[in-house]
């Protein structure tokens, strides 16, 4: 007889803005849509309770998602309704304690938003930690699941297009660290996550602050894979109009158009494939999964695609890309520093003295 696997409670800290911005450095409502996918979730997942300090963010979100216990601190939070997992939706400068303190309290697994950590030293401690307590760390670089990225990793690692080159895109109006994230993280994707040799950034920061902390106006990371292939991400310009991506190898290019399109360009010709109506297409369906497979960890089952082991490295190449550009040197990788600042800050003083 097989046994009834159990279930978990789960909350979030930072719930998002009552009413959504689109604007860059503006409040956003990521809690929502870990809400959405945590009561879909049912009834291996029961979404218990949200903490957050506007009283008004809070309230729509407990109304919206039929959270029964809204807290306005989240220690008091993690003390009182004790979640099996949590959902981190707040500043980056806010991750490392709330992990900390969710570890602190028997939480069991973590979903953090990214950016992830802002300093080489927080990374540190927290794979440290993951080390002491064992806790689960998810990090949503959800793109991982469509469909039209796993078929442009299989192919591009499967020397269709021959030995792998360089994969380029442009963010226009966004940056390497929100946005750009999840760039870096296919960029990773395509090469199998083999190991990083180092990285080159260059940024251009003046006054702009965002998400509690300085960001570039402009800022481009160059950076390079152990067995070959580089990638380039242009945090601020779009490079190829609707293309997302353009991967290139030595016989041919692999172009991906809308998140939903791939085309294939060797010299036997030019295919098309569209991947709309494949499951895990859609915004829904790129969540459910991650959650699935947190769940299924939980279980007792392997660390999952999204876990700690295979994310960090996503934010250490943001990371390598931004003290570059502050030392105007290569950094290596992986990250051999000690330093504790978001390295846009340092640049952001800089350019204040100037």
């Amino acid at each position: 007889m097989t046994p009834k696997l159990a279930n978990y409670t789960a909350a979030v800290i930072g719930v998002g803005k009552a009413e959504a911005s689109s604007v860059k450095g503006g409040g956003h409502q990521i809690g929502h849509t870990h809400g959405a996918m945590l009561r879909r979730g049912a009834p291996r997942v029961d979404l218990v309770a949200a903490a957050d300090i506007v009283p008004a963010n809070l309230d729509a979100f407990c109304a919206k998602f039929a959270v029964p216990a809204p807290f306005a601190d989240y220690r008091q939070m993690l003390a009182e309704a004790r979640p099996d997992i949590v959902s981190i939706c707040t500043y980056m400068g806010l991750h490392r304690e709330m992990i900390e303190a969710c570890a602190a309290a028997g939480v069991k697994a973590v979903i953090c938003e990214k950016p992830f950590l802002p300093s080489p030293a927080d990374c540190r401690a927290i794979r440290n930690l993951v080390e002491r307590t064992g806790l689960k760390i998810i990090i949503p670089h959800i793109r991982r699941y469509l469909p039209v990225f796993r078929r442009a990793r299989e192919l591009y690692t499967g020397g269709a297009v021959g030995q792998p080159v360089l994969c380029f895109a442009g963010i226009a109006g966004w940056d390497l660290s929100e946005m750009g994230s999840h760039w870096l993280d296919m960029f990773r994707h395509f090469h199998a996550d083999a190991p990083l040799r180092w990285v080159m950034g260059q940024a251009r920061v003046r006054d702009q602050r965002g998400y509690g902390h300085a960001m570039e106006e402009h800022a481009i990371a160059y950076f390079e894979f152990e067995g070959g292939g580089k990638g380039l991400v242009d945090g601020g310009c779009a490079m190829n109009g609707d293309i997302n991506m353009t991967l290139t190898g030595t016989t041919g290019t692999i172009r991906i158009v809308g998140e939903q399109r791939l085309v294939l360009q060797t010299s036997a010709g030019e295919t098309t494939q569209d991947f709309d109506t494949e499951p895990d297409s859609n915004w829904e369906g790129m969540w459910d999964h991650l959650l699935a497979d947190l769940v299924a960890w939980l279980d007792g089952g392997p660390e999952p695609i999204l876990g700690l082991t295979n994310t960090l490295p996503t934010c250490e190449l943001a990371l390598g890309a931004y003290l570059s550009a502050k030392r105007g040197d290569r950094v290596d990788l992986p990250l051999d520093s000690d330093e504790t600042e978001w390295p846009l800050e340092e640049m952001a003083r800089r350019e204040n003295r100037g």
